[in-house]
């Protein structure tokens, strides 16, 4: 249950269901949250198993990128396989948050798990964008692009692990991408 388009689907949203109280109703929403994040655990991890299938098979695409390019040096194609390396670490975290977010279930930190949430959504929304840049045909490939959507991706991804790591007490101050 989610709303408000894909990455959105990050927060889990009863339905608004909170007033049947039986105890078929609360194992149904206990069942429908479970379902929820399991569901974008899997997704993730579908998706770290893609990247790593796709940096398989990086190395002919880095070889066809460099002998496309006139004095193209290997270090000129090498961003290729850092970008798919950072999405595969990138999807790893990701997978995992929705481990984190399903215990976070305590009321008086609410602010912080809205704030979670929302570098979570966050950090998807930079990894999809990543996922397509290095994706793209090798003809409309934007090397400036990857390298610095890969350096965002990175530096966002290790903001988010230093929250949590510091016990997600900083709720006042936005995150930002330093």
């Amino acid at each position: 249950m989610c709303s408000g388009g894909y990455y959105k689907c990050n927060k889990f949203d009863t339905g608004g269901n909170e007033d049947d109280h039986s105890d078929a109703a609360k194992a149904k929403r206990e069942l429908d949250r479970y379902l929820h994040y399991y569901k974008r655990f899997h997704a993730h991890s579908e998706a770290e198993a893609f990247a790593k299938k796709q940096l398989r098979e990086t190395e002919s695409r880095m070889v066809l990128l460099q002998e496309s390019s006139e004095n193209a040096r290997w270090s000129d194609v090498e961003f290729l396989k850092t970008a798919n390396e950072q999405l595969i670490e990138c999807r790893r975290v990701l997978k995992y948050t929705y481990t984190f977010a399903y215990y976070l279930t305590d009321e008086s930190k609410k602010m912080q798990k809205e704030q979670f949430e929302y570098h979570q959504e966050m950090l998807e929304r930079f990894t999809e964008n990543l996922s397509e840049l290095s994706e793209k045909p090798l003809a409309e490939m934007d090397r400036t692009g990857v390298v610095n959507q890969t350096r965002v991706v990175d530096r966002f991804m290790k903001n988010i692990l230093k929250y949590v790591d510091d016990g997600m007490e900083d709720i006042e101050t936005p995150m930002i991408i330093n």
